[in-house]
């Protein structure tokens, strides 16, 4: 009987040490701002009755692109966010205090089905799981972003040969060019103002809590994170604030993985989130983008010619790889300019191939929300877009600055016509494959787009997206293209007509309802 008791004391003890270790673990982590860092006046936040800093990040307030050099844009076409990040894995109660009378609030991506309880100025909720949400009060001009991450696994406490560590504070590397088997650790409360760049390695991670901030550099003057010709590259939990350019591109590189990154602030001209170019095992998980130009494009480009050389930047490649097993999963992207997902404009491989993306939520459009424009060789095929729920477009009629008349369709604004102002009617797409030559096209010859497909789609808003289909020749063409499950504003789409697909030719085949 003794030894019974004993035993039970033993159980007891150890399912209590288990209970304060599970808890230990599922703690909220609430990151100081360094010194000096400008705190937004538009909303106060607490967590579980704790107060977080909320940053500040100038995003995009019209839609409005240039194509005259040098392409700089000026500060009246932008507008200042918010934004602010914590740990939790638990369920965490939410207060936000606007800075403004609240009218009305809308808390994205809808698919969490969150809905706050507003009292006043004071918005409060849950949030039971790690996400990327946005709360727009009153409108798309006053919006918070809040990220909340998972709990870090192995996070790095010290600088070594192997580590390039960024403590708590603001700190300014300028370009840092990472080794072979290095890992860049950003620790939450860190601002880094730099950019950081990969040429020819392998197994490097770039990982962390806090932000890299590449505002010190002149657009078009690098990206956040580059990688050439790299193998087995791991970015994980940070934020990206502020891209020159492309914020995150990967060239001729293989095996690399994002998860749970976030970028924000990506204002100038042609600032893409993450760029997938001639490379191939790509997975993009779990990851937030409000972008000016488009969110999450594959491209196959013609050589490449960044600047200034002396960073080690230049790519001029002979061979263009081929774009293939690429992933984007359960993702949240708000696209200010471009496409929210997109297979082009620039096409320059053999084949593209085997890609998906899936399980995502595009909370704001402004062109197209799922776009293959082929202007190139690439025989592009097996490609899938699954479970994408689009919600709100943005329908400001949308400017473009562009002395020279290059084409006259107004239907391809990318094709920068001649001081247009196009029109909410051909905005806010749904769907487009367009295979034609475009300013972007450097082969000589076009490809294919075949075997295309879309199921479990859904589109929520009070707008009717068009959607366009355009082949270029028989030997030419776009084919098999096929939508299963597709539901536009409550309604299932059972043929063209449904999907408002108003413009296909006699160079597109085999497109079918399931």
């Amino acid at each position: 009987m003794q030894y019974k008791q004993i035993s039970f004391r033993v159980l007891c003890f150890a399912c209590c040490v288990l209970l304060f270790c599970t808890s230990c673990n599922h703690s909220v982590i609430l990151y100081p701002a360094p010194e000096g860092e400008a705190a937004s006046e538009d909303f106060k936040v607490q967590i579980n009755g704790q107060p977080l800093f909320v940053y500040q990040a100038r995003v995009s307030a019209i839609p409005i692109n240039g194509g005259v050099p040098p392409f700089h844009r000026p500060l009246a076409q932008t507008e200042l966010s918010s934004f602010g990040y914590f740990d939790a894995g638990e369920t965490v109660n939410v207060e936000v205090t606007s800075g403004i009378d609240v009218r009305n609030v809308v808390i994205r991506p809808l698919s969490k089905n969150i809905q706050p309880d507003v009292q006043g100025n004071k918005i409060s909720f849950q949030v039971s799981e790690p996400c990327q949400l946005t709360i727009e009060v009153n409108d798309r001009h006053h919006v918070l972003y809040l990220f909340d991450n998972p709990p870090e696994t192995n996070p790095v406490t010290k600088h070594s040969e192997e580590v390039l560590y960024f403590g708590r504070g603001v700190h300014h590397p300028g370009v840092i060019r990472v080794k072979d088997n290095q890992t860049v650790y950003i620790a939450g409360g860190a601002v880094v103002h730099g950019i950081i760049v990969a040429n020819n390695v392998k197994n490097v991670k770039i990982k962390g809590r806090g932000i890299l901030d590449a505002s010190s550099f002149p657009r078009d003057q690098g990206n956040s994170i580059q990688m050439t010709d790299c193998e087995n590259i791991a970015i994980e939990g940070i934020i990206l604030r502020d891209a020159p350019s492309f914020a995150v591109v990967a060239f001729g590189s293989n095996n690399i993985n994002v998860d749970n990154i976030k970028l924000i602030g990506m204002w100038r001209y042609n600032t893409d989130g993450i760029d997938v170019i001639n490379s191939h095992d790509v997975t993009i998980n779990n990851s937030f983008m409000r972008t000016f130009d488009d969110a999450i494009a594959l491209k196959g480009v013609k050589g490449w010619h960044a600047v200034p050389v002396d960073w080690g930047m230049e790519w001029d490649r002979p061979q263009q790889d081929n774009i293939y097993n690429v992933y984007v999963n359960n993702c949240v992207v708000w696209c200010d300019w471009g496409r929210a997902f997109e297979i082009g404009a620039e096409t320059v491989a053999d084949s593209i191939y085997h890609c998906f993306f899936r399980n995502s939520d595009v909370i704001r459009n402004t062109i197209i929300a799922m776009d293959i424009q082929s202007g190139d060789r690439a025989d592009i095929f097996d490609i899938h877009f699954e479970n994408i729920r689009v919600e709100e477009p943005i329908l400001d009629d949308l400017y473009i600055e562009n002395p020279k008349n290059l084409v006259t369709d107004i239907t391809k604004i990318e094709s920068f016509g001649a001081q247009r102002i196009i029109t909410s009617e051909n905005l806010g797409r749904l769907f487009e494959i367009y295979l034609n030559k475009s300013i972007y096209s450097k082969d000589s010859i076009l490809g294919k787009v075949h075997d295309i497909s879309y199921e479990n789609i859904t589109y929520t808003s009070g707008h009717v997206p068009k959607s366009f289909f355009t082949g270029y020749s028989d030997a030419h063409n776009v084919s098999n293209i096929v939508f299963k499950n597709v539901w536009i504003n409550g309604k299932k789409a059972t043929g063209a007509a449904d999907a408002n697909i108003i413009s296909t030719n006699d160079f597109v085949k085999g497109m079918r309802f399931e």
